[in-house]
């Protein structure tokens, strides 16, 4: 089948043949035909199955059993009703032959059932069976026929069946298990139509943990799940593939398809008729199901479905009130059953309560560009002509499935020209037929208010962040808050984890699109203006009219100084101008007709000294960002902004003055930073009743704050970092009762004052690398402890939640414990520090590495909320008490070059630890603790997982002992499951913190849930590590934990990962392991657990440094490949021992040096294969190779000038010499290689002669032997057939080559121009000869 075939395959619906019967009967009428078999009839029937029932008594005719034969061809399923006389009828048995021939030919499903009769009598016509067939055989039917019943009979027993005897004889009960597996097999049969299964498996496997349907434990559980994402992006491709999973595992199934287009389509009876659709999909009444109205449809499925453990699929809703019609509450349907509810409404999922809602992802490049391959080219990727084409439309796309559908429908079977005319179009104008899809969230906004908000963004805001883009369309009149909220709730509008507003670039183009459509080609008519192109010409035309509403303008500062320099006077005309971005623009006049209703003015490289005079006062103006501006003084006669609220002169480097903040009685947010001559800032500026941020970061010159700046009662964040000249802070610090965070970092400030201790709201505190002398005066708070006793009353600041307090000089703390809301400490670098006092228990993490005086630490046996504890370098702590009972919280523990922690301690948390995952214990020494089952001097562990007898495998408590000279070294633990082969890497121990060449040791804990290992599983582990100069791995070890809590932490650090893939490329049994292109692995297996190990491949391991000296102990150990592993340097001496190998390749080991002498003890080998390795001399010992029949040393550019040994002709059976690309300038004679036929010495520039050669040699390659001067005499070369001598240009014949042509049937001398003409003449004179020669060299 070929790949189009096989995808399609893979992706297609229903059988393409036409069934007439759902279900075939074969029975025996006497036996059941008015008991079992009519009951079961019924109840098929009453399910809406169709099923065929022979209820002709009469004896049979040929024309009925033709039409039995032709029901049993068009019938899906066939059921075989086993009882005790049917083999008494020949018309039963010859219909199981029908039945049994349509199963091989056709692919009918056979279920038989065994009514009161046992399977084995079936299968082996034994019982009553046997009886029937003395009757059959001692009667008139032929031996043939009798056996092919028989046949029959035992194939149809072995297949998978059900037997009344396992529903305790209860008929009713054996009736509904048969129904069920009908139902699952007929289901099979009718799969959702999903045209191209591209990125589903990966989206499937998210969702179906969402679903919990194989979980046992919420078998009797509803839930319902919600798909939301915009338009387009594959909810429903996604909700049916869940459907076509799973619903054979449940009772009723149903695809409520295009909800919204259904009911728009059909106002009047579209819910009436989905009611509908919902009861008879599940119920499958013989008689459909009709409803009067909504309100009785909703009846009927409350009383119908509530026992119908039902899949349920409710696609595109975008009204709660159209779903509650369907599925209003859970107790609608029966235990166990699921709801799926597609949409591009959030709020509706959150409205009708779903369990759980699965955002829609959009599509990687990859899985795109495999998507849109199926669309266009019939197979998975583009052909090369159209790659990059391909790869243009996907960045067009970005990701969105149906976009790829639409574009590469249209681009099918076009040549690449129009292929570029098309993309440049639709870089112009959008789509139309995706902008119809898209547009369907847009046209569905609840009012005009969402559309405006939603267009503003298209067009202004993307990028920015959500709160300074919700003050500015406040400032608009609009409820920006709930308008920005509904857009992200329609998938319009993303937000980033910076807080951005983001959107997808063809919902961007679509909302331009809606500009651009009321006025197309009239710009100067759009109400929002964008492209620079149509700013441009509507600017220098001075065209602006009042429907304008919004306008940006960016240069990036190469261009023409008059293409950036517009008139002012051209926004004259703009009367309703209320969102004017400018970048690198100039405007030049006067301003006094300037638009009066800006809401907000951003004028990046504003380039005049101060805003100009006759600039209109702006009463509606929200914000105003002059970045990077030329500004000395801002406004000389400040006119009133009485809505400003956001005033960012950030990086005006020119500045040395804040404005007068009195005309700004609204500023709420206040952006100075970078503003580097910035000296003085305005003293009303502590007038400002609604001032909640200052930020004046980076102003070098800036020394204090005026002291009315402390009277502000409502600022909450103040943001000094990298104030170097700062000094002081006023004691009024502690007035300002709405401080919440306070950073200070790299400033000179002397001294905190006491003050502080009144900001009961104060939560972030940020005081590291402060300037000054340890004098005591300097600092008094933290420089000593006396001083540091002023912070007594810290506890007093109770919504604390993070201190910083590193890099500071103080010798102790006061107590901690009352800041109950204190989740993150950090003490690191404060060298002083002796003890650490009480903390408060909902403490989560404590950084106090490098406090290498630290002797005391509080007693942690109520501190449950610990996860991280940093102490490396503690070099005085011995213990931290009552740690071991508080582990059941903890992830990480860092106690490296602790080293004088007591073994006691040590023993309780390394025993104690149950967390799994992320994280671990880094403890100081090489101590392995005795209780671990395993331990190997390397960093690579083998086993067996063992039989569980009773017991139940939790995980893998692991270990290793290290030393580092790395900061932070990746580490990656890499599970290799051989058996399965599957692998696991488990990068669980992120910004790992490891200085000097000490040892190290690290425990941590993998759970079985996400290693899957089962008995008898052969496992291979190995520790990972980014770089091997730097990071040694010495030892490794594990213990299987039994029956033990393990606590898995992985979901609360989504910097760390599970990373699981089967491979193919993994595999191992008794005799041969196969790891190929696994660029993690860096050490071989530990060979002891591979005692019959016949061929180990390890090819394109790039990253493989160590083959593990046991392998040469293997005694059955043929093949070695290491191609491609570039790291390898050599093998372990023990290696060279092995007198089974007779293979070993080494091709592309770029880093190989070096073939130990022992290369000749190596009796068996007959192949070595070392191409473009860095080997520089060959052993003398390899002449002791007396079976080596291949030696391959091609590109080995390091090889020395006697590499190649004169006593080589003591390998009596080589065969094939292949030295090409080296650099040798000659060889030894090689006449006495008796056995060898292929010589290859391609690509050897600098070799100037050929030696005598053996008269049985076949093939001579020395193509490119630029300096090659000398052949020996050919005379006696009988039996050679190929000659390759191209570009040997110095050369001037072969002598005694003519001599033997006869056996010759190939000869290249391309390039060979100094041939003589004798030469050339009697080797032309051969007619039957095939000679290629150069015809233009040589004008011939």
């Amino acid at each position: 089948m070929d790949a189009r075939k096989a995808h399609k395959a893979s992706s297609s619906s229903s059988s393409s043949k036409r069934w007439q019967y759902q279900v075939f009967l074969s029975f025996r009428g006497e036996d059941t035909r008015k008991g079992f078999t009519g009951h079961l009839h019924a109840a098929l029937s009453d399910a809406g199955i169709r099923a065929f029932l022979d209820d002709n008594e009469l004896k049979r005719a040929e024309f009925i059993k033709t039409q039995l034969e032709q029901a049993i061809d068009g019938s899906m399923i066939s059921i075989i009703v086993f009882s005790k006389s049917y083999a008494d009828s020949s018309w039963c048995l010859d219909e199981l032959v029908k039945i049994m021939e349509c199963r091989e030919r056709l692919g009918e499903q056979v279920i038989p059932l065994f009514y009161n009769v046992d399977a084995s009598d079936v299968r082996k016509q034994t019982g009553c069976f046997a009886q029937a067939f003395e009757k059959h055989e001692a009667g008139k039917h032929v031996e043939e026929k009798v056996q092919r019943w028989r046949n029959a009979l035992t194939q149809a027993a072995d297949l998978c069946g059900e037997d009344l005897k396992n529903a305790d004889g209860h008929e009713a009960k054996f009736i509904k298990k048969i129904l069920g597996e009908v139902n699952k097999q007929l289901y099979r049969k009718y799969q959702l139509d999903i045209e191209h299964l591209v990125g589903i498996t990966s989206r499937m496997k998210v969702l179906s943990d969402h679903l919990d349907i194989e979980n046992s434990g919420s078998k009797d559980v509803v839930r319902m799940i919600g798909i939301w994402g915009m338009g387009g992006i594959g909810k429903t491709t996604l909700a049916k593939a869940i459907y076509n999973k799973f619903e054979g595992s449940f009772e009723g199934r149903s695809f409520l398809a295009n909800v919204r287009e259904v009911i728009a389509n059909q106002r009047s009876n579209g819910l009436v008729g989905l009611q509908e659709k919902l009861l008879n999909d599940i119920l499958k009444s013989k008689d459909p199901i009709k409803v009067d109205s909504v309100d009785v449809g909703i009846t009927v499925i409350q009383e119908r479905l509530h026992c119908k453990r039902a899949l349920v699929i409710i696609d595109d809703v975008d009204e709660v009130q159209k779903l509650k019609a369907i599925a209003r509450k859970r107790d609608w349907f029966g235990p166990g059953s699921r709801i799926i509810i597609t949409t591009r409404d959030k709020h509706l999922l959150e409205q009708i309560g779903v369990d759980s809602t699965y955002p829609a992802e959009e599509m990687d490049e990859k899985e795109a560009l495999e998507l849109f391959g199926w669309h266009v080219f019939e197979s998975g990727y583009p052909s090369q002509e159209y790659l990059d084409l391909s790869k243009r439309v996907i960045r067009y796309c970005r990701g969105l499935p149906l976009a790829l559908e639409v574009v590469g429908s249209f681009l099918i079977k076009r040549p690449t020209a129009e292929w570029e005319s098309h993309l440049e179009k639709l870089e112009r104008s959008p789509d139309g037929d995706i902008q119809k899809i898209l547009r369907i969230s847009f046209d569905g906004l609840p009012d005009q208010e969402k559309r405006e908000i939603f267009l503003d963004i298209s067009c202004f805001f993307i990028g920015m962040d959500r709160y300074y883009v919700t003050q500015i369309l406040d400032g608009c009149g609009f409820s920006a808050t709930m308008g920005i909220s509904v857009l992200i709730e329609r998938c319009l509008v993303t937000v980033s984890e910076e807080n951005e507003l983001m959107m997808h670039d063809l919902l961007r183009d679509m909302g331009r699109e809606i500009v651009r459509e009321k006025s197309p080609g009239r710009p100067e008519k759009f109400s929002r203006l964008w492209k620079c192109e149509d700013v441009t010409d509507v600017l220098s035309d001075e065209s602006g009219t009042k429907k304008i509403e919004g306008v940006a303008l960016h240069s990036d500062g190469d261009w023409d100084l008059d293409s950036t320099r517009f008139s002012a006077q051209a926004f004259t005309n703009m009367k309703k101008l209320r969102l004017l971005r400018l970048s690198n623009v100039e405007l030049t006049g006067e301003y006094k007709d300037f638009p009066k209703n800006l809401i907000w003015l951003c004028w990046k490289y504003f380039p005049l000294e101060s805003i100009p005079d006759d600039f209109p006062m702006q009463p509606k103006l929200v914000a105003l960002d002059l970045q990077d501006s030329e500004l000395e003084i801002v406004w000389k006669d400040c006119k009133l902004h009485q809505n400003l609220k956001i005033l960012n002169l950030s990086h005006s480097y020119q500045l040395t003055k804040s404005p007068d903040f009195s005309k700004l009685p609204n500023l709420e947010e206040l952006i100075l930073e970078g503003c580097v001559s910035l000296s003085e800032v305005h003293s009303s500026i502590g007038d400002l009743g609604r001032l909640s941020s200052v930020n004046l970061e980076r102003c070098e010159m800036l020394k204090d704050l005026p002291l009315n700046f402390y009277k502000s009662k409502s600022i909450e964040t103040l943001l000094l970092n990298g104030c170097l000249s700062f000094e002081k802070l006023a004691e009024g610090l502690g007035d300002m009762v709405s401080l919440t965070t306070l950073k200070a970092d790299y400033t000179a400030i002397r001294q905190i004052p006491s003050s502080i201790l009144k900001l009961k709201k104060l939560e972030v505190l940020s005081l590291c690398h402060v300037e000054g002398s340890p004098s005591t005066n300097l600092l008094p708070p933290l420089q000593s402890l006396s001083s540091l006793r002023k912070l007594a009353l810290a506890e007093d600041l109770g919504s604390l939640i993070s201190l910083d307090l590193g890099e500071n000089d103080f010798c102790s703390l006061p107590s901690l414990s009352r800041l109950s809301q204190l989740q993150d400490l950090s003490l690191n670098k404060c060298k002083n520090v002796r003890a650490i006092p009480d903390l408060p228990t909902n403490l989560k993490v404590l950084r106090a590495g490098g406090c290498i005086a630290l002797e005391k630490m509080p007693d942690f046996s109520e501190m449950s909320n610990i996860r991280e504890l940093y102490l490396s370098d503690s070099v005085k702590l011995t213990e931290i008490p009552g740690l071991d009972k508080s582990l059941n919280s903890v992830t990480r523990i860092h106690m490296e070059k602790c080293t004088n922690l007591t073994a006691d301690f040590k023993k309780n948390i390394l025993q104690g630890w149950t967390s799994c995952g992320y994280g671990g214990i880094f403890l100081s020494g090489n101590d392995i603790p005795n209780w671990f089952h395993y331990v190997h001097d390397d960093d690579i562990l083998y086993f067996t997982v063992p039989q569980s007898v009773g017991r139940n495998l939790k995980g893998l408590t692991l270990f290793f002992v290290y030393s580092s000279c790395m900061d932070s070294p990746f580490v990656c633990i890499s599970i290799k499951n051989m058996t399965k082969g599957t692998e696991l890497d488990a990068r669980i121990i992120h910004d790992c913190r490891i200085e000097g060449r000490d040892s190290c040791l690290w425990q941590g804990q993998l759970s079985n849930d996400e290693l899957k290992l089962q008995d008898g599983d052969k496992v291979l582990i190995e520790i990972i590590v980014n770089s091997d100069d730097w990071v040694k791995v010495k030892k490794t070890g594990f213990s299987l934990v039994w029956d033990k809590f393990m606590n898995e932490n992985m979901i609360d650090y989504h910097l760390c990962a599970y990373e699981r893939r089967a491979s193919q490329n993994l595999v191992n049994d008794d005799d041969v392991i196969r790891v190929e292109y696994d660029n993690h692995i860096t050490k071989s297996p530990d060979f002891p657990k591979f005692p019959n190990l016949e061929k180990l491949i390890l090819k394109g391991c790039k990253q493989l440094i160590k083959v593990h000296s046991y392998i040469g102990h293997l005694g059955r150990l043929s093949l070695v490949n290491l191609e491609d592993c570039e790291m390898l340097r050599d093998l372990p001496l023990s290696f060279y021992k092995s007198k089974s190998i007779e293979t070993l390749i080494l091709n592309e080991c770029w880093s190989f040096k070096n073939l130990a002498d022992g290369l000749g003890d190596m009796v068996s080998l007959t192949t070595l294969r070392a191409d473009y390795t860095a080997i520089r001399q060959i052993p003398s010992s390899i002449v002791k190779l007396k079976k080596l029949r291949i030696l391959s040393l091609y590109g080995c550019w390091r090889l020395s000038e006697d590499a190649i040994r004169k006593d080589l002709c003591s390998l009596l059976s080589l065969e094939d010499l292949l030295l090409g690309g080296n650099e040798f300038r000659s060889l030894p004679s090689l006449a006495g290689l008796s056995k060898l036929k292929v010589l290859c010495v391609n690509g050897c520039e600098h070799l100037r002669a050929i030696p005598d050669l053996p008269t049985n040699l076949y093939v001579l390659k020395a193509n490119d032997c630029h300096k090659l001067e000398i052949i020996p005499d050919f005379s006696k070369m009988s039996n050679l057939r190929e000659l390759y001598l191209r570009d040997s240009v110095k050369l001037t014949e072969v002598p005694g080559l003519d001599k033997s042509l006869n056996s010759v049937t190939r000869i290249h001398m391309e390039k060979c121009t100094n041939l003589t003409a004798d030469f050339r003449k009697n080797i032309t004179e051969m007619d039957f000869l095939r000679i290629w020669w150069n015809l233009f060299e040589w004008n011939l």
